[in-house]
């Protein structure tokens, strides 16, 4: 991976072009001609930046796990309760999908083209972002907020299957956002899992 090159603009272009290019033809059928024409380089220019069209991926699915770590962490380092800490967690899910929609559905629908190993560094990350999900939950089981029979990470899993899920049909000019979205979720949830 390229990661002197990672904070500055013109990468973080290619990789907004890469993403709308994987979005729009998925992952298997973009090529780097396509992503270097979006940008407005050569295709060899792009090689500058990136070594694979596989880095790309990799490093647009890994840009959208820190994007959801660092919203959560911030949104613990509050001492809220439980049930207002997983309506906020709902929406930090789903905000992105505002303002970047084709990396996160990449990230979604493109995480398991990653090969193996990068994939595995993914996932460990990932497994990051539940625990701290599950964080929520237990402390809304041990407060009394939440159903002392609460399955978690059943729970999370269903959260990130909604919210995932919203990419598939999700429009910018329909007729909710995705924080009124997520604010419908949360209420769904919470009905559910209040004790």
């Amino acid at each position: 991976m390229i990661s002197d090159k990672r904070n500055k603009p013109r990468f973080q272009a290619i990789l907004e072009a890469a993403a709308g290019i994987f979005r729009k033809k998925g992952y298997h059928h973009a090529n780097i001609s396509d992503i270097a024409k979006e940008i407005g380089l050569q295709k060899g220019s792009l090689y500058h930046y990136i070594d694979s069209k596989q880095d790309l991926l990799y490093e647009i699915v890994m840009s959208a796990v820190s994007t959801y770590i660092k919203s959560l962490k911030e949104i613990l380092t509050s001492n809220k309760e439980a049930d207002i800490l997983l309506k906020e967690a709902i929406i930090a899910h789903m905000y992105p999908m505002d303002i970047e929609f084709d990396r996160i559905y990449t990230f979604i629908n493109e995480l398991k083209t990653l090969p193996e190993e990068s994939r595995i560094d993914a996932e460990i990350e990932i497994d990051n972002y539940e625990g701290l999900w599950l964080s929520i939950f237990e402390q809304g089981k041990k407060s009394g907020i939440f159903r002392d029979d609460l399955d978690s990470k059943m729970t999370m899993l269903s959260i990130f299957g909604m919210c995932n899920w919203t990419v598939r049909w999700y429009s910018p000019e329909g007729k909710y956002s995705t924080t009124e979205l997520a604010e419908i979720y949360a209420r769904n949830i919470l009905e559910g899992i209040k004790a």
